[in-house]
């Protein structure tokens, strides 16, 4: 047997295929050679599918920067035997792991997807005997039979089929399902959507019957395909990861220069209170609270998405979104609705052609023509319109319920054509008591034609209703004009008209239909109707007209492409369907959009907005990387080919995002920055994506994005906040090192545990505050930020609020010692064994804590706007003021909270190494006002010198 998996099975005869597998379309293999082909191929079956390790998932907590980072700090803490600091450490690296993780293995914990879309069993001929075995037992060269509704259990070159349709949407992403035939499909690079012959592993058999023989089992499969293409493909990290984790080692190695500093200065002697003083100003370097608060934010972010139908199954896709450039969608139930609908009515001898309104299948609707509404009882007046409906609603095997709550049985083109029908109360149960059902002549690929015989009861005479292709046209020879029946007199002219119709409605991306009526006696036709045999009746037909079907877009995709676009976010669709029926969905909604200056919307802004999958896959990476700008439009697509455009996008430093619904989607999904999914897709997709759409809507996708970039503002605004605080608390602490006491030890200006209170208690609320801040009214109306986390404009911020807070805070420092205290810097005062001699240092220490306190409470709020002052409602003042309460309360709480340290016995001299303080209030509230001042000052230059929009 050759190489079951060597071959392009479509291209072969049936014959062909036999012999290469060795096989017997009659008796099919012999069981005796089953054993060695399943030794040879293995099992068919998916590899690689082991569920969540939720040790993979625990431990991926610890591996950024900044957590890697605390676990030093953590460590050196307990070893110089801090424990209050190293408790403190501690405790945020365990908070912020189980946050993540719980929220992390909640998303990941999901079935195997890919096994449970397998087929369970198969119906297989072996040595002439019909068997059901197991699915994974299935061979190379096994003859399978199908019949509707079986989940194809292998890939399979079909050797008979009878009125066979199978839904290969998970595959394609083609919205109907497709008519299957067994002739060898000729010609190179055939796509899987265009391999008629071929049915693939689990799509599923919508109509009729047949039998195939297996060409690839297991891996080998287009679905055992994606999935290793989904294995290959590694997860990088995020861009603020990677900034974060940047910051942190860049941290890391100021503390560890500072420290160096600090035993320096006391000359390299390592007693406890220095070595806990080199960890404290090290430790101030780094904000041990921003990796909570980042989580704690995201958290929440995770919350408030999910209350909007977008569920984030990894923290760190929120952040992601922000800096999406390029949105590759799919189109059958992302940009559309998923659900066939009749849009277009034509009758023979009109210029224009009828509309019809309504969403999906919902089953209300008006008629209108170019733009007219037209009242649905003039229209039926009309014995053509009317026979036309009519023919739609008898002419159709579908059951429909209840439309609008998805209660509908059938194929989905009779579906529309149904809900259609009953959008003009011409349902099919209207008829029930006129018109006798007698005979249906189902669709056949040969034919492609669908007819229904009825008997009308009132008038004893029976009626044949005929939908399906163009070639429905060729048994009609008539026409009703004024309500008669009348001879075509031009069979070219008619077929002229009707074909330039047809190709006008192919360009509006419909699927057309030919409508055809009869009516017959048995006298006609001098046989009883028992005997009537298909060919009898399907002849001359009397042409009704066309109808124009297509799968409809989401009335608020053309919105949501629209804010892409001027939030600068490109869209591009990758759909499995056909060149013109894409070109059509997408000037539709918005993607392809006419020039600037140009009316017309065939005229667009690009020489090729369009593309088929074959022509974009025979350009090299060289010839992609060469075009001015990447298809906006991929038609035919295949997975392959969604990838490609994804890693061309990579190649031009775009930042992708990929949604998608079915299995197809997939290999994109995780090669893609962000994978989207939609909650109504296949499992597969959604274990390859960051995030899950529950409602399936692609507007939801531009809130999700929104959301991504609030998120990211306010994560610039809390690292602000963070960072520039401990910059003015680095400023005092080093500088502090110059005030010597009387036998030449530096004295601390600030303890170790005023450092960890200021961090910890009163810094990390109101930066946890600024990540809930509501969005800009910009948000959605600047470019993606990829320019970096830290902007120069964020830098100069940390920088200069950090140099004017700790420039005060040391100006405190000597006014409360030199200018209004004793001068003296006592003996021994970094400990708390010489009280008496401490008095002034601990009462400096208890007035520049609390002015440093003040200062980073009221620095939130310069953090909610870099540029806008704090008297405008734009900078959070006036108006805004209080409109983030979590910030209101973080702030006055924050503000009180040093008081006890200050007062209480004990509390303050034995643990902050501070004094009670009474005149010393009026420093701190001049040092404050002196701050918001200089603060207003800055943003004052910076709103004069600096244009650009902010968010």
């Amino acid at each position: 047997m050759m190489g079951a998996n060597s071959t392009e099975w479509h291209g072969q005869s049936v014959e062909q295929v036999t012999e290469l597998l060795g096989t017997d379309v009659e008796r099919g293999l012999k069981e005796s050679v089953v054993g060695q082909l399943q030794k040879q191929f293995g099992p068919n079956e998916l590899k690689g599918q082991r569920g969540v390790n939720p040790w993979k998932v625990l431990l991926a907590q610890f591996t950024n920067g900044l957590t890697v980072i605390l676990l030093i700090a953590t460590v050196v803490s307990f070893a110089v035997q801090d424990h209050a600091e190293g408790g403190v450490l501690a405790f945020v690296i365990i908070f912020n792991a189980s946050v993540g993780f719980v929220q992390e293995y909640r998303a990941e914990k999901t079935m195997d997807a890919l096994r449970r879309m397998a087929s369970p069993t198969a119906k297989v001929i072996r040595d002439g005997g019909l068997d059901r075995i197991s699915s994974p037992g299935v061979v190379p060269g096994d003859i399978i039979v199908f019949e509707v509704g079986d989940v194809v259990p292998a890939d399979c070159r079909l050797i008979e089929v009878l009125n066979l349709e199978v839904d290969e949407a998970m595959l394609t992403g083609e919205s109907l399902p497709v008519a299957k035939t067994v002739e060898a499909i000729k010609g190179e690079n055939a796509t899987v959507g265009d391999r008629l012959n071929m049915v693939y592993s689990s799509t599923i058999l919508t109509k009729g019957r047949g039998k195939g023989i297996a060409v690839a089992t297991g891996m080998s499969t287009e679905i055992g395909k994606i999935t290793k293409s989904i294995s290959e493909t590694g997860q990088s990290s995020t861009p603020m990861q990677k900034r974060l984790n940047r910051m942190a080692y860049i941290l890391f190695g100021i503390s560890l220069v500072l420290a160096v500093i600090v035993f320096a200065v006391n000359k390299f002697e390592f007693n406890t209170d220095i070595i806990i003083y080199a960890v404290s100003l090290g430790i101030a370097v780094i904000p041990e609270g921003l990796i909570a608060v980042i989580t704690i934010v995201m958290a929440l972010g995770v919350r408030r998405m999910a209350s909007q139908q977008a569920l984030v199954r990894k923290l760190v896709a929120l952040e992601s979104l922000q800096a999406v450039t390029n949105i590759c969608s799919d189109k059958t139930g992302t940009l559309t609705q998923g659900k066939m609908t009749v849009t277009t009515l034509w009758l023979p001898g009109m210029e224009d052609q009828y509309s019809i309104s309504g969403n999906g299948w919902e089953t209300s609707g008006e008629i209108s023509v170019r733009e007219q509404a037209i009242n649905a009882q003039e229209c039926l007046s009309d014995l053509r319109f009317r026979l036309l409906v009519e023919c739609s609603a008898l002419c159709n095997t579908a059951n429909i319920v209840e439309a609008s709550e998805g209660k509908v049985w059938g194929d989905p083109t009779e579906i529309a054509l149904q809900v259609m029908a009953y959008k003009l109360q011409m349902g099919k149960p209207s008829f029930r008591s006129r018109k006798e059902p007698i005979t249906e002549y189902p669709f056949s690929s040969a034919e492609k034609r669908m007819s229904m015989l009825y008997r009308d009861v009132e008038r004893d005479a029976f009626e044949i209703y005929t939908k399906g292709a163009e070639n429905v046209l060729a048994i009609c020879d008539r026409l009703l004009e004024k309500g008669e029946e009348v001879e075509i007199s031009s069979r070219d002219e008619f077929m002229q008209s009707v074909s330039a119709q047809i190709q006008i409605m192919a360009k509006q991306g419909l699927r057309v239909l030919v409508v055809a009526y009869r009516t017959v006696s048995e006298k006609e036709m001098a046989k009883s109707v028992s005997k009537w045999e298909r060919v009898d009746v399907e002849r001359n037909m009397t042409f009704l007209g066309l109808v124009g079907i297509r799968d409809t877009p989401r009335p608020e995709s053309r919105i949501a492409v629209d804010q892409c676009y001027e939030a600068g976010i490109i869209v591009h669709m990758l759909t499995g369907d056909h060149h013109d029926t894409a070109l059509a969905i997408a000037r539709e909604v918005g993607i392809i959009r006419p020039a600037p200056n140009s009316a017309d919307e065939s005229v667009v802004p690009m020489s090729n907005p369009v593309m088929t999958a074959a022509e974009f896959d025979a350009l090299s990476e060289e010839q992609i990387d060469d075009l001015n700008e990447l298809p906006l439009v991929i038609a035919r697509c295949t997975p392959a080919t969604k990838v490609r455009m994804i890693e061309a996008l990579h190649r031009r430093k775009k930042f992708a995002a990929m949604t998608g619904d079915g299995v197809n989607d997939a290999p994109s999904l995780k090669k893609a920055d962000v994978g989207i999914a939609m909650g109504a897709g296949s499992d597969v997709a959604k274990q390859s994506s960051e995030i899950v759409l529950t409602d399936n809507n692609f507007a939801t996708i531009v809130m999700a994005v929104s959301e991504g970039r609030r998120i990211f503002s306010n994560i610039r605004k809390f690292i602000l906040h963070l960072v520039s605080t401990n910059v003015g608390e680095v400023i005092v602490l080093i500088i502090g090192l110059a005030f010597k006491d009387r036998n030449g030890v530096s004295v601390f200006p600030l303890a170790p545990v005023q450092i960890l209170f200021m961090n910890m208690v009163t810094s990390t609320p109101p930066a946890m505050a600024l990540g809930v801040e509501a969005a800009s009214k910009d948000t959605m109306k600047v470019p993606p930020h990829t320019k970096g986390l830290f902007g120069k404009e964020v830098l100069a911020d940390m920088m200069v609020y950090g140099i004017i807070m700790g420039s005060l805070i040391l100006v405190d420092w000597v006014l409360v010692i030199y200018a209004f205290g004793d001068s003296q810097l006592g003996l021994e005062c970094n400990s708390d064994r010489m009280l008496n001699e401490c008095n002034t240092v601990f009462r400096a220490r208890s007035t520049i804590m609390v002015a440093l306190i003040w200062m980073l409470l009221l620095h939130a709020y310069n953090c909610r706007h870099p540029r806008a002052s704090l008297f405008t409602a734009e900078g959070g003042g006036a108006s805004k003021l209080f409109s983030n309460r979590l910030l209101v309360w973080s702030v006055l709480l924050g503000s009180l909270m040093p008081i006890p340290t200050v007062y209480i016995p004990t509390l303050n001299t034995k643990i902050f190494k501070q004094e009670t303080i009474s005149w010393e209030w009026s420093i701190v509230v001049v040092s404050v006002v002196a701050f918001f001042f200089l603060s207003e000052l800055y943003k004052l230059i910076k709103r004069n010198v600096m244009t650009s929009r902010v968010i």
